[in-house]
């Protein structure tokens, strides 16, 4: 690792010592800054708080006897982490497709759950506009979505058994962006931040060590709350799940013509143990959706059918008369679709079937 490829991250070009944790900021090191750190770990503890949801299954997963079924009961309160628990336990990672969340958390286990939980739950943060950041509502959502299948990716070819931690560690990485974001909001005076050093000089920390400290609290496996925090390192850091997020940031900023990144992609992904044909090989996977199934495997056709129709808009009374059946009929079709799916109705199937692109 004597390698250094921080040219790599054009935002870490010169990073400076490593710091402690946001909450070890010492308070006379503010006069530094233009912030104090204090404010940005209150803003932190606010924002980045679990919803009830996942704050009660949380509780749950510390309970060992805890049974999947207790825990899919909780998960369904919440149609969209139902879906995204659906999602990353139908990836490519896994195999055969599971049509329930019960089957889901089986096959994912206690410590993927609970990272799929804490990433899920911070959605809206990352779908915010960031105005210090000078970035447009979704560019991070989109830019965190992109860097954790990625991660997903290079994991599977060096480590697979880190994939799935790779994949949630990627989600989460940028996560103390929003937070720093928001504590500017209060401040408008404040200039706008273009890289990590800018980002110590008016906050007195960055935002992966915002990232780290929030994975910590939340009792993250240490493997994801290292990465999160290293993932603007200068050089590649130790531990495959550090260094599958490490890179899947290079590589989606070569992708997006950055060419600090382009320069130094090569370099980055040897000293990480890629070889160059396997990086051309993911470079040139374009499409990484594919490996999601276009079906839930316990929905017979006609149960399909009902679904993509009322995907459309179309009401019960319209899908019967197209598929030439009373609406009675449509009603149970439905009804065997919410017990396969383990959803309460209409609107987190619909939901679940969109995110997994199944309609």
């Amino acid at each position: 690792m004597g390698t250094n490829v921080a040219a790599a991250h054009p935002q870490d070009a010169a990073p400076p010592a490593p710091q402690p944790a946001v909450t070890a900021v010492p308070d006379e090191g503010v006069g530094r800054t233009l912030m104090s750190a204090r404010a940005v770990a209150e803003a932190a503890e606010r924002l980045a708080a679990p919803s009830s949801v996942v704050t009660s299954v949380l509780e749950l997963l510390d309970n060992e006897s805890a049974a999947a079924r207790a825990i899919g009961q909780r998960v369904a309160q919440s149609p969209e982490i139902s879906a995204h628990v659906m999602r990353v336990a139908n990836s490519a990672l896994f195999g055969e497709p599971v049509d329930s969340i019960d089957r889901a958390i089986v096959r994912l286990g206690h410590r993927s759950l609970r990272g799929i939980l804490l990433a899920a739950s911070t959605y809206k943060l990352l779908e915010a506009g960031l105005r210090i950041y000078s970035l447009p509502r979704l560019a991070l959502f989109s830019h965190s979505n992109d860097v954790a299948q990625m991660a997903q990716t290079i994991a599977s070819q060096v480590s697979p058994a880190h994939a799935p931690a790779a994949y949630l560690a990627g989600l989460l990485h940028d996560i103390g962006k929003p937070i720093l974001a928001d504590v500017a909001r209060a401040n408008p005076d404040l200039p706008a931040v273009r890289s990590t050093a800018e980002e110590r000089h008016v906050f007195g920390t960055d935002h992966a060590l915002v990232g780290q400290w929030i994975a910590r609290r939340w009792s993250l496996p240490e493997d994801m709350c290292d990465a999160i925090g290293t993932h603007h390192a200068a050089d590649p850091p130790e531990g495959e799940v550090a260094r599958a997020v490490w890179l899947a940031d290079v590589v989606v900023h070569a992708r997006q013509g950055m060419a600090a990144a382009n320069a130094h992609l090569t370099e980055a992904a040897v000293a990480c143990g890629v070889a160059t044909d396997t990086l051309e090989s993911i470079l040139t996977d374009g499409d990484q959706d594919d490996s999601l199934p276009k079906r839930p495997s316990g929905l017979t056709d006609r149960e399909m059918q009902v679904l993509r129709l009322l995907a459309t808009g179309a009401a019960a009374k319209q899908v019967a008369q197209d598929l030439g059946c009373s609406v009675s009929t449509v009603h149970n079709h439905l009804h065997h679709v919410y017990r396969k799916l383990n959803v309460t109705g209409q609107a987190q199937a619909l939901l679940m079937a969109r995110e997994m692109g199944w309609v």
